[in-house]
């Protein structure tokens, strides 16, 4: 098994995409090890692992991402932040913040947010005098608030492989997501006192009106999905596919922003995503089932009791843990490899497993903005036109604010769980 895992790092040092790392270090295993005949088992289970109702949520949302950013919703989402809380000192940062906020309430992609909002947030932000690497490092840190408050795609996965409810997965990162706004803002205000970045004027209650009226449309979506999930109207796969009908109709017959030609190029694109998504989470699953055989999680399970049976000190390890992987690979693939793996340790020590999923979900994300391998970073570096040291001297305070809500997701459960025990039940 270790073999594996040394095969697998190899291949993703030398640039071989995700997906066909994991799946040929497995191959090659099997292959020298004697046990060709696991191949066919091996494909069976790379099948079985994507053939799932609740995965059907991930495509939906990237469509309702694809379909909210073509509609030039981003814009509109902006001006309404601008509006709101454009007047705070560091002005526009807050409004990155507070615009990504309701943003992941559609999308539930960071990158999305990255690709999307972070065009306009850096040229706004760079129009007005603010450091291009600040202007980046906001953009990025708020980009990672999509996939925690719902609706968001890395909840799915991460429900899917840890066996969670899809639904407590969901709302359970309502409040962390909303502490990391509170928190992310709180460091904008600081720097911007600080450095004497810029504040807008505040803006009268008819044109905050206006600009509510004009966004309406677009902001009812979170209503729609949240609101029908808590009150069991449909699943949320079917919030999925509710929220990618809304958009497609905004986009098509309220805002006009794009004609049948393009949506089709749109479902190209979210077909393409998809395809890649899965694949990756396939070829993870069965890594997976061999190293269930192998007895890994029952060996990683003695080496964190070993140590402690804590399980406030077990959620540090783990977060340890994950942060450091998180530097070398790609959120979504270590979600998928190291749910499965550390769930048993954390059933074992009556951890609550929607407070570890939204944990082990927030932790990653933090990779997505850290160098050296963070797409969060790569975007936002290349939009804002800033080489890596700069932007990783102004993340660096971003990073910690967020450490410290992971902080407080460890110490104080209930922070995590109290929502979907208030609607779901324990």
């Amino acid at each position: 098994m270790i073999f594996i895992f040394i095969a697998m790092f190899v291949f993703f040092f030398f640039g071989m995409p995700i997906a066909f790392g994991i799946f040929s270090s497995a191959i090659y295993y099997l292959l020298f090890s004697g046990d060709s005949r696991e191949l066919l088992s091996f494909s069976a289970r790379m099948i079985s692992a994507s053939d799932s109702y609740v995965l059907l949520a991930v495509p939906f949302f990237m469509l309702a991402a694809e379909l909210m950013n073509e509609a030039k919703i981003t814009d509109r989402i902006f001006n309404f932040a601008k509006a709101l809380v454009g007047h705070i000192p560091g002005g526009l940062g807050h409004v990155n913040i507070v615009a990504s906020m309701i943003f992941a309430g559609m999308s539930g992609s960071g990158l999305a947010d990255t690709a999307g909002l972070g065009k306009v947030e850096i040229k706004a932000m760079k129009d007005e005098g603010y450091d291009p690497a600040f202007s980046a490092a906001v953009t990025a840190s708020s980009a990672i608030i999509g996939p925690i408050i719902p609706p968001s795609i890395c909840m799915v996965v991460g429900a899917v492989v840890t066996n969670t409810s899809v639904g407590k997965m969901l709302v359970g990162g309502i409040i962390p997501g909303c502490m990391m706004g509170l928190g992310l803002m709180f460091v904008v205000y600081f720097l911007s006192k600080k450095r004497g970045y810029p504040k807008g004027d505040r803006v009268s209650l008819k044109e905050l009106w206006r600009q509510f009226v004009g966004t309406g449309p677009a902001l009812f979506t979170p209503v729609i999905l949240v609101g029908g999930i808590l009150t069991g109207i449909f699943t949320p796969t079917e919030a999925a596919a509710v929220a990618c009908l809304y958009a497609m109709c905004l986009g098509l017959f309220f805002y006009r922003a794009f004609g049948l030609k393009r949506l089709f190029r749109i479902f190209i694109n979210v077909g393409t995503g998809t395809g890649a998504l899965l694949f990756v989470m396939s070829a993870a699953s069965a890594l997976g089932t061999f190293a269930a055989r192998a007895q890994v999680p029952q060996n990683l399970m003695k080496v964190v009791t070993s140590v402690t049976v804590s399980p406030t000190l077990t959620m540090f390890i783990i977060v340890g843990i994950l942060i450091l992987l998180g530097m070398i690979m790609e959120d979504l693939s270590l979600l998928v490899i190291m749910g499965p793996l550390l769930l048993p340790v954390v059933l074992k020590l009556g951890i609550n497993p929607v407070q570890f999923g939204v944990v082990m979900v927030l932790t990653l994300q933090l990779a997505m903005i850290t160098p050296p391998v963070g797409m969060g970073f790569y975007i936002t570096c290349n939009l804002a036109e800033v080489d890596a040291i700069a932007y990783s001297k102004e993340i660096l305070w971003f990073v910690m604010i967020l450490i410290v809500v992971v902080i407080l997701m460890c110490l104080v459960p209930s922070l995590v769980t109290y929502l979907p025990d208030l609607f779901f039940g324990q």
